[in-house]
């Protein structure tokens, strides 16, 4: 792999930028992730980016990955560097215009049963009961972080720290889809069956992807700086 780093500031805030290709560049940080969408606006509507082509943003936990339509020549990475830094602003990351921004969704979860078979045992490993494990699950706001395993399976952080147990060491060869889980610090919801090494506490009724989506609406029912608070649902209550 081609990479060519860009020497920033070491702030906690600031990134490291590197090329990954003659058209594309990762951006790393290691706290305050921000949202593809605005970064992508941000940095298209600087004067130091005018002369890049035009280029779509690919989110990881704490990365994102820029993609251009045609090569890029090193000496503008510097420019894309200023331009990104430019963009985060010299503030705190807690004022930085880029903060992940989101709908809200609040989503309702049958827990425990057949889909949430791991509920007793992971309040065995916390030595807290099934209902104080659903009611810390419940308690919690969470962010989508980013999507990736699977077309709309979302990230979700902001998982209680009791609750970020390691994932499976053998992951199971099939999980429903719709199925809400928890592995290390992160939460989902599978919107597709497939195999998963995550804990398994319950099940959701909202479809996770539609792959006729419109542009409107999109495919994936979460979307990325999307804000999620879950329910018990009246059902299971």
């Amino acid at each position: 792999m081609f990479k060519l780093v860009v020497v920033v500031t070491p702030i906690d805030c600031m990134p490291n930028i590197y090329c990954v290709s003659d058209r594309a560049i990762q951006i790393d940080w290691t706290s305050q992730p921000v949202n593809p969408a605005m970064l992508a606006q941000a940095l298209g509507n600087h004067p130091a980016a005018l002369s890049l082509p035009r280029f779509q943003c690919i989110q990881a936990d704490r990365s994102i990955t820029l993609v251009f339509e045609s090569s890029i020549l090193p000496a503008l990475l510097y420019s894309l560097k200023q331009a990104f830094i430019d963009s985060l602003g010299s503030e705190p990351a807690q004022t930085s215009p880029l903060i992940k921004t989101g709908q809200h969704h609040l989503v309702p979860v049958q827990y425990g049963g057949a889909a949430g078979q791991d509920l007793d045992w992971i309040a065995a490993q916390t030595g807290l009961s099934a209902q104080a494990v659903i009611d810390l699950h419940c308690s919690a706001v969470y962010t989508v972080q980013f999507l990736g395993f699977l077309p709309g399976f979302a990230y979700l952080t902001g998982l209680p720290k009791p609750l970020q147990i390691p994932r499976r060491s053998h992951p199971r060869a099939h999980v429903p889809a719709g199925t809400l889980a928890i592995g290390a610090e992160y939460c989902a919801v599978y919107p597709w069956s497939s195999p998963g090494g995550w804990h398994l506490i319950g099940h959701v009724e909202q479809r996770m992807f539609d792959p006729f989506g419109s542009d409107e609406t999109g495919q994936s029912f979460f979307q990325v700086g999307d804000v999620v608070q879950f329910v018990r649902a009246e059902q299971d209550a």
